[in-house]
Formats: structure tokens, sequence, C-alpha cells
């Protein structure tokens, strides 16, 4: 084992991926608590709400409580997922100086997920960016489906590599690459990541994998090899219903980190809090009823 250690960037998106699906309001006060408590644990970049529509997504209809009543910690920066542009509007009244966007690599999902079809998505896109940098907010960007799609199954690497190229070019600082229903196996987690990333110019490449049974750590291990050095995860494996098929939840962070620690690789994160964290993440869950 080498004594000098590499290191990683943990993308936590428990707040925002993990509690949405939640078909009960989670109380406000409870969100802010989590995200102090992820605070206190050393991440670096916290997912912590999205400004969807509340008649579509009810858990997420405090976005702007939440966020301006949580305490900013000097040098931890704090994002929301904003879906169109009117999300980008209410994300930039709220005071976000990040936002992430969503798009997928398959024509069924997208319009599932966004009502749209993919070019009108990367056309709005465009369009948030360009806003963005005029008010000094930086801009990340999803791809989902991009392992595959329940709906369309797997796509060639080429889908793939034109939205992230799309999205680079529209001025995505930093590009994530969704495995949306742990479809990816090692083999295509080292492969996808790979291509992409040595066709990125400008652009960052993480990587975000939902739970298949353990399966989502070998995923992870195989783009840590093949170069990526982010990683998205939620605390406690939040995210989705483990009985329901294609919605397992979520890369649990504290077993993500426990992994890299094993690896002498460092994250900044302090995993006896971050157990600690995931302890509490569960209670305010309905839908993962057992930690793993």
């Amino acid at each position: 084992m080498s004594t000098v250690k590499d290191r990683v960037t943990i993308f936590e998106v428990a707040p925002r991926d993990g509690l949405q699906p939640e078909p009960e309001f989670i109380d406000t006060k409870k969100k802010i608590d989590l995200i102090h408590m992820l605070n206190d644990c050393g991440c670096e970049r916290i997912e912590v709400t999205s400004f969807v529509n509340p008649k579509w997504v009810p858990q997420m209809k405090d976005a702007k409580e939440v966020f301006q009543n949580i305490e900013k910690k000097p040098g931890v920066i704090y994002n929301a997922l904003v879906p169109n542009l009117k999300g980008l509007e209410l994300a930039l009244d709220a005071g976000f100086k990040e936002v992430v966007t969503i798009v997928s690599t398959s024509e069924s999902h997208n319009k599932n997920n966004l009502n749209q079809s993919v070019d009108e998505t990367l056309s709005q896109i465009e369009e948030i960016n360009r806003i963005a940098k005029s008010e000094g907010v930086r801009v990340r960007s999803y791809i989902a489906t991009a392992f595959g799609c329940p709906m369309e199954g797997y796509k060639p690497v080429d889908r793939t590599l034109e939205v992230a190229l799309t999205l680079e070019s529209h001025g995505a600082y930093e590009i994530s690459l969704g495995d949306t229903t742990g479809m990816a196996g090692p083999e295509m987690a080292f492969n996808i990541p790979k291509a992409v990333n040595e066709a990125l110019t400008t652009a960052n490449l993480a990587v975000h994998y939902h739970k298949y049974f353990g399966l989502e750590f070998a995923n992870n291990l195989a783009s840590y090899n093949a170069g990526i050095r982010t990683f998205d995860a939620a605390v406690g494996g939040l995210g989705g219903c483990p009985y329901a098929p294609g919605a397992k939840g979520n890369c649990a962070t504290e077993l993500l980190v426990e992994m890299f620690h094993r690896m002498n690789v460092e994250t900044g994160i302090d995993l006896k809090e971050m157990n600690n964290t995931a302890e509490f993440a569960q209670t305010l869950s309905t839908l993962l009823h057992k930690k793993h």
C-alpha cells in the first residue's frame, strides 16, 4: 500500500436526492439538522434541496426556507437542483451560488422526468448556463441514464459522450454520470467514465451510482481506477425504495468513505461522524427501513 495518500471528493446528495422521494413530509428543522451534521462530518459539497414544482415534488416545497436557515460553513459549497428556468429563478432569489441541472440520455426517461425531449432540455440548460454565468453562479450537470435506461435499455457510449460534450459546451464546470436505476457493472463503470473523461477539455467528471445489492461499490472502484476522483453519494443510502424495481436508493456515503479509507485514499470526511449521521438520516426515511 502506498504511503502517499490519494484524495477524492464526495458530493453529498442526501438532503436533496436522498429525501426527495420520501412520501411523508419531513420537518424542515430535521432537514436543516441533517445538513448541519454533514457540515460536522467535513463534507465540502452538499446538494441541499431542489427548486421543483411542489405539486410534483411536495417534499421540496421548503427549499428556500431550508437554504436560508442552514449555517453556511466557510469553504463548503451548497447547491440546489434546478430542472428548468423557473427553478433557476427561485434558486437565484434564495441566494445560491451554485446550481445543478439534469438531462437524460434516454428520450423516454427525459420525457417522464422533465416532460421534454432531450434536445428541449439541453436547449433550456444552455439558457440556464447563460443566465447563471451572468449572475456569477456555477452550474453542475447530471446526465441521467448514462449507463442504461430502464425503458430503453443500454445505450452506446457515444450517446453519453455526445450529451456530456454538449453540457460542457454550454458551460457546466462539472458533469456527473448517473446510473439512475443501478444498471451499471464494473466494466461499464470503467469504460464509460474513462471515455467521457478523456474527451472533456474543461469540465470535471463525477459519477453517481445507485444501489444494486453492493454492486455500486464495485462500480465506484472501477471508476476510481479509470481516473475519476469525484463521487456522488447519500448518507444512509437514502434515495429510493429497496423493494421497488429500479429504485434502490443511492450509494451510502459512510460505506463509500470507509472503502476509500481502507484503500489509503483521503476523503476529508470524519468516518465516525458520518456513521452517526447515517443513523440519523435513516430515521427520516419511511422508504428505507434497513441501512443496507
